[in-house]
This record gives structure tokens, sequence and C-alpha cells, in this order.
């Protein structure tokens, strides 16, 4: 089953390596906010994640569940699209109603 956790698009970082780069926020079960940095079509579910987007913009990260307990789901964001916060983290604790599933949009 597909997972994508749903996060915020903050700001655009660069024009370059192209088609951009764009910082995307969530926060985990214990309350930390999290960046992590990639290219758009990565975070958008529409080509509507510009440089000129009115930030933030809501947007999901494809994800892989690795455990459920109860309300809290363990993910890591290594799969499919190699994400990862800039000190290497993949590996996250969300709560369950973060995230959508299948063919489920926003």
């Amino acid at each position: 089953m597909s997972s994508r956790l749903c996060c915020d698009a903050v700001r655009w970082v660069s024009d370059e390596p192209f088609p951009g780069w764009v910082e995307v926020t969530f926060t985990d079960a214990d309350g930390h906010v999290w960046s992590v940095f990639d290219k758009p079509p990565v975070f958008a579910t529409t080509d509507d994640l510009t440089r000129d987007s009115p930030f933030p913009v809501a947007v999901e990260l494809d994800c892989e569940i690795l455990s459920i307990d109860q309300t809290v789901v363990t993910i890591s964001t290594l799969t499919p699209w190699g994400v990862s916060t800039a000190d290497g983290r993949s590996t996250f604790t969300v709560f369950a109603e973060q995230l959508r599933y299948g063919d489920q949009s926003g």
C-alpha cells in the first residue's frame, strides 16, 4: 500500500538544479519540526509548486510504513525518493492521521 506524509512546502530555495529546490517541513509525533529539501516534483501533488507559489503550500511526501503502534506510525522517507534531513535522518514517528494511503488526495 502506498502512503504519503502530509507536509508543508515553506520556501523556494533555489532555481538550480533544474527544476528547482524547495524546503518542506513536517512535525513528528513528539512535536519536533523537521525540514527536508528536494526537487518540487518529489513533493507536489500537482505542477503548481513553483518559485512564485504562495508559501506555505500543502504537499505530500511518499514514504514507506515501517511499523504501526496504535495511533503512531514509524515511516521511512528513503523509499522511493531517497529523501532525508540535512543530517541524514530518514526514519520518523508520526501520527496516523498525518498519512494518506493509496489513491486518496489531500
